[in-house]
């Protein structure tokens, strides 16, 4: 007997073929065996991505902004120091960071960080309101005109900043200026997407061209390059940056951002086959909010057993992650060159080796304690939360700069808890709602430094002089609120363990 068109259709669906829209109406049943079908798009060939995908303009993008971190704060603390703080430039001198000052230096080193905090703090919120509300849109839109775009203009959003910071660095050589003005170098990132933009389009064109069965691999490839660029851009800012100046360092970062964008317009084609890009205005359909409406009504939606409340809870603990993240980015330069006297070259080499540290804590966990000891997701994503409270209370009563690298060793998991909680997350939503799911948990880490920078801001001006460490104890605080959550989610596990869902998140 011949089968009917809805029967074909889910058979196609169960047995995974790709076939061409069928017509299912009764009517025009019989006319659609006439018509031909639209050609099928040819595959990917992926044996061109055989070595790479986009593992080296993420090493390079990374590389370089690291490059900038921490001597970009420098020139800021100096042109405060000049221009609105008024000393002379011998005061102001050891604020560049390059040697260190004496006990005579702290005091006008505390007026002046008690000003340029607003800068930071005005820097960190400037780049992450535009890039919140652009990543609930990214998505979507990649998915009709291609992630290609979205690559491209974020990597020449980072060159132009590069370039407008190179500028105002050589205007300085000659004349002091505001240290506002400094802001102006992130504006073109931000109106790019910034970090939000770039780590979506990588992970969706990551996600189009790779094999089903090596996604994960490339995954990894990709976070590895990424935690490769930072940690040698902060290892190599210090000595760049103490064997040249700010404006030659400045230039290399900017030289290798022109290389990364060079190598995604040269070897990264578009991921999406020619037939499945649309051709409507890009602009108008990139604000569509009934996009936004139905990702929001996805995550609010009622669900079988606790999936809900299990959803919102890791979304907020990863929200709250990224906040105290944030947060402490935004001083901890400032805190270890006012309690520790460190130099940049002291900060770059501290940050290198805690990158080195959670790399190898995060696969000597995964391996050890997940595939041997056979750990639970939920129970590995509370075990980095414990490291990560302990780190933050050892460096909150720091009195000796080797306490900071105790402290590291001790949160050396804490890499874990970002793709634990990502994982609880892929298992309890459905295929189809994931990356609706996974957007909206973007957006809400994104918006984080909103809250994070003001508060972390606040904190270290009024106890910069008596306990300028203190910032720390909220990090501790809001670590164990998330480790809180997701216990909360290991009793839901244990106590709905007949599930399949729960079964897997408790595995």
């Amino acid at each position: 007997m011949p089968r009917s068109d809805t029967e074909a259709l889910v058979t196609d669906v169960e047995t995974g073929e790709d076939s061409a829209p069928r017509i299912l109406d009764a009517s025009s049943a019989a006319s659609s065996e006439q018509v031909d079908p639209p050609p099928v798009p040819p595959p990917h060939d992926y044996s061109s991505y055989r070595w790479f995908i986009l593992e080296p303009a993420v090493f390079l993008i990374f590389f370089a902004r690291n490059l900038i971190g921490a001597v970009y704060q420098n020139q800021i603390l100096y042109q405060t120091c000049i221009t609105i703080e008024k000393f002379n430039a011998t005061q102001c001198e050891p604020l560049l960071g390059i040697d260190r000052g004496s006990d005579a230096d702290k005091e006008v080193e505390v007026i002046v960080q008690t000003y340029s905090a607003n800068i930071m703090m005005t820097t960190s919120l400037l780049e992450s309101i535009i890039p919140a509300f652009a990543s609930l849109f990214l998505g979507p839109w990649s998915d009709k005109f291609g992630r290609r775009p979205i690559l491209l203009t974020t990597f020449t959003g980072y060159l132009t900043g590069a370039l407008i910071l190179i500028v105002i660095t050589y205007i300085t050589r000659s004349t002091n200026i505001s240290p506002w003005w400094f802001l102006l170098s992130s504006v073109p990132s931000v109106l790019s997407g910034g970090t939000c933009a770039l780590i979506t389009g990588i992970y969706c064109y990551i996600s189009d061209v790779a094999k089903e069965r090596k996604k994960a691999l490339r995954m990894v490839l990709n976070e590895a390059s990424l935690c490769a660029g930072i940690m040698m851009g902060n290892v190599a800012s210090g000595y760049i940056y103490a064997a040249t100046n700010a404006l030659v360092l400045f230039s290399i970062a900017g030289s290798l951002m022109m290389f990364a964008l060079m190598y995604v317009l040269l070897f990264v084609p578009e991921s999406l086959n020619p037939g499945e890009i649309h051709t409507g205005s890009r602009v108008r359909e990139f604000f569509r909010f009934d996009l936004v409406k139905d990702l929001i009504r996805t995550c609010f939606k009622r669900r079988a057993n606790f999936d809900r409340a299990i959803i919102w809870l890791t979304m907020i603990a990863l929200t709250i992650a990224i906040f105290d993240m944030e947060g402490e980015s935004t001083v901890n330069y400032m805190f270890v060159q006012d309690k520790f006297n460190w130099t940049i070259k002291d900060f770059s080499l501290f940050n290198a080796s805690r990158i080195v540290i959670q790399i190898v804590g995060s696969i000597v966990g995964m391996v050890v304690l997940r595939r041997v000891l056979k750990m639970s997701i939920v129970t590995m994503a509370m075990l980095s939360l414990a490291c990560c409270v302990l780190e933050s209370t050892v460096r909150a009563t720091a009195v000796y700069w080797q306490e900071l690298y105790l402290g590291m060793t001790l949160g050396m998991m804490r890499g874990v808890m970002g793709p634990m909680c990502r994982a609880i997350l892929s298992h309890v939503a459905p295929a189809t709602e994931v990356g609706k799911i996974f957007a909206l948990t973007t957006s809400m880490e994104s918006v984080s430094p909103l809250g994070a920078a003001p508060l972390y801001t606040t904190v270290y001006k009024a106890t910069l002089e008596n306990y300028p460490g203190a910032f720390n104890f909220i990090s501790a605080g809001l670590y164990f609120v998330c480790y809180i959550l997701i216990a909360v989610i290991f009793g839901i596990q244990k106590s709905m363990g007949s599930s399949s869902v729960y079964q897997a998140i408790g595995s």
